[in-house]
């Protein structure tokens, strides 16, 4: 690309200066001249000559210092340079010693002006002598100069001028090159600059004294500072807090010291007063010779980074602590049925026994003894069954109030003497629907934990309370059970100012037999998670250590919700006939529950498995009712259930199991008609026996 006068002026930041004293010197030169062809008395016109440029070289210096265009004047400069080296050749001299000044024309045309031009102005000169040569060699003498000595001055002019622009045409090819390099490295510099401010990670370099010579956007936003603020200073350290001040001294000695990347890890409070946690980054600088001359740092904001990997880790604790409770859950949910086929047996013959006439009081006393313990038994199981989510539960609509208010003297013994206890009920707008008796044990559950939770010898306060809460939108906080939704909810609190957990703690806390104080003596609070689960209720714990602990329930409100209706009174002394095939694959129950069905005077046909009470009932479908259990091997009694309706669709069946009815025919197709929870008692039995004989009557009755 052609460069013209002034971008070499932008190369040269002198040449206006240059250019000044060079007209400076040749006005000078010229008045000089002028001087000795006056002393001498010869060469007027050549005088003439000489005087007219110095005068215009004057006025062009003064135009170049009034910052004229240097284009102008360096034109000007070459006409005056032609016509001067022009008249030396044509005018009288000084003995004629003008034609030696002539051959240094060429360099004075490529030091004004750029090869690409220069060439023409010397060429203008080489043609005007050879135009001279001629007129000269047809006759006419036009000069003192002979023809062979104009011939080898145009030799001597060409041989100039080939070694001038060979010089300039290099030193103009230098120049663009320089120019293109200090252009790139500009435009580089300025791309370095966006990437430097734009980058997220805060970049700094310091000199050996710690003077910081780079620091980008991101660390003026972290210091507060302006990157001019920053670099004039002394010490970048002394900008610093005291601490942190002393830390980064500490840093950079050590990776200076060691001529290798040092890493750390540091906190750093910003200007905006967030405290961030930086992964820092110091590499070395050394010089050619190896010397240590500075050192470039690099600094991550891992804090968002830290905070998702907590909540992951915390995300994952919950998640194994919801796993190993759904484990416990289904291992307790297992026991507690097996064991309540055993206490079925068990229960009823403690029952059966009690019918028989003429019992010892002595054997009556321990039969007592063996129901009171087998009952205690069975709310073990009930407790596993219902941590496990699969109680059984009868929900009714109800205020919270009202139940507290039966359970007070209750609560009041629970918790001892040295605890105070308190109550604070805000006006009930809308009730519950909750199984009361299930409802009731998670209370009292909460209320033990916390009266045991106050320091020995110190007595304490536990505060049970009962407001209502709107809910707008889901919450974020933690919550054990289902997470509230938008909505109504009555919140159940039990408060204290008790020793109060840790983290660890609550993240076991609802773990079976775990406890803080002695040994676990039951499912405790991990019976509240069950009774959580099958009332699509939340729980949520705040406490800290030393400051006590508030667990507060969450229960969906509801309004207009019918009553179940409790079953009526049966007629103990009533007698029954009929017609029965027990199902069951534990042979303790069937010999149990078949003599307690003999005892209210019905007949009974016994199958171990479902296939076997199909093939039974196929062959005779003339029973009056069936007693089926729900999990069997072969086929299990939903199945059976289906199969027995197929063959006879009127059939009245009640099924029976250690599991609640919700939990074992959720997805059953076909219900029955009434169903029977082990252990079952006399009296149970007998409810269902009658339902079974009134639905038969022609009548309904």
């Amino acid at each position: 690309m052609p460069h013209s006068a002034e971008s070499f002026d932008s190369v040269f930041g002198d040449r206006r200066r240059l250019m000044a004293l060079v007209h400076l010197a040749s006005a000078a030169a010229l008045i000089l001249f002028v001087f000795v062809h006056l002393m001498r008395g010869c060469c007027m016109a050549l005088t003439v000559v000489e005087a007219s440029l110095a005068l215009l070289t004057l006025v062009t210096w003064r135009y170049i210092r009034a910052d004229g265009s240097l284009v102008r004047v360096e034109q000007v400069l070459m006409v005056a340079a032609f016509v001067l080296f022009s008249s030396l050749v044509l005018l009288k001299s000084i003995d004629d010693t003008g034609i030696y000044w002539v051959g240094g024309y060429p360099f004075v045309a490529y030091f004004v002006q750029p090869a690409r031009t220069a060439r023409y102005w010397v060429l203008m000169l080489v043609v005007e002598l050879l135009v001279v040569v001629g007129i000269e060699g047809s006759g006419w003498q036009l000069t003192a100069y002979s023809e062979s000595q104009l011939l080898c001055l145009v030799a001597l002019v060409g041989f100039y001028w080939m070694l001038a622009h060979i010089y300039k045409s290099q030193l103009e090819l230098h120049q663009r090159q320089l120019g293109d390099s200090y252009q790139a490295l500009s435009n580089e510099q300025e791309r370095l600059k966006i990437i430097l401010d734009h980058s997220p990670i805060g970049i700094w370099m310091v000199d050996g004294d710690r003077h910081i010579r780079i620091l980008n956007q991101t660390w003026v936003k972290w210091c507060g500072l302006s990157e001019s603020e920053v670099c004039q200073a002394a010490d970048y350290t002394d900008l610093l807090p005291e601490s942190v001040a002393v830390r980064a001294r500490e840093l950079d000695d050590a990776c200076l010291a060691q001529h290798a990347v040092h890493y750390s890890r540091e906190p750093f409070r910003c200007a905006d007063g967030v405290m961030r946690t930086l992964d820092m980054i110091r590499v070395g600088l050394h010089d050619g010779a190896g010397r240590v001359v500075g050192l470039i740092g690099f600094a991550i904001d891992i804090t968002d980074q830290l905070h998702a990997q907590e909540e992951q880790q915390l995300l994952e604790r919950q998640l194994q602590h919801a796993q190993r409770l759904e484990a416990l859950g289904v291992m307790a949910g297992g026991i507690a049925h097996d064991f309540n086929n055993l206490l079925t047996a068990i229960q009823g013959g403690i029952e059966l026994a009690r019918l028989e006439q003429g019992i010892p009081p002595a054997l009556l006393e321990s039969i007592e003894t063996m129901d009171t313990a087998a009952q205690a038994a069975a709310g073990l199981c009930r407790q596993m069954l219902t941590y496990s989510g699969k109680g059984h539960i009868a929900p009714e609509c109800l205020y919270l109030r009202q139940v507290i208010e039966e359970l007070r003297t209750l609560f009041e013994v629970s918790v001892g003497k040295d605890v105070r206890l308190s109550f604070y009920f805000e006006p009930e707008t809308s009730p519950v629907y909750v199984d009361k008796s299930q409802i009731s044990q998670m209370l009292l559950n909460l209320l033990i934990n916390a009266s045991e939770s106050m320091p020995e010898g110190r007595g304490g306060e536990v505060t049970i309370s009962v407001v209502h809460r709107q809910l707008l939108e889901p919450l974020s906080c933690h919550f054990t059970g289902a997470i509230p939704q938008p909505g109504l909810y009555t919140c159940l609190s039990v408060e204290d100012n008790g020793i109060g957990m840790d983290e660890e703690t609550i993240q076991r806390m609802f773990d079976p037999f775990f406890s803080t104080k002695f040994t676990g003596r039951g499912l405790g609070l991990s019976a509240i998670a069950g009774i959580l689960k099958s009332h699509g209720a939340a729980l949520q714990v705040e406490s800290k250590p030393g400051k006590g602990t508030r667990m507060q329930v969450w229960l969906p409100s509801c309004e207009g919700v019918t009553v179940t209706a409790k079953r009526p009174e049966v007629e103990v002394s009533r007698q029954y006939s009929g017609r029965v095939l027990l199902v069951d694959d534990d042979p303790g129950v069937i010999h149990v529950a078949g003599r307690m069905l003999g005892k209210l005077g019905l007949q009974c046909v016994s199958a171990g498995n479902g296939r076997d009470a199909v093939e039974i009932f196929e062959r005779d479908p003339s029973f009056d009712w069936v007693l089926l259990d729900v999990t069997m091997p072969e086929m299990d009694g939903a199945a059976c259930l289906q199969a027995l309706r197929h063959i006879r669709p009127d059939v009245y069946v009640a099924m029976s199991s250690g599991y609640d009815a919700d939990s074992v025919l959720y997805d059953s197709s076909v219900q029955p008609d009434d169903f029977l929870t082990k252990p079952y008692t006399m009296q149970r039995l007998r409810e269902v026996v009658k339902q079974a004989a009134d639905a038969a009557r022609p009548d309904g009755a």
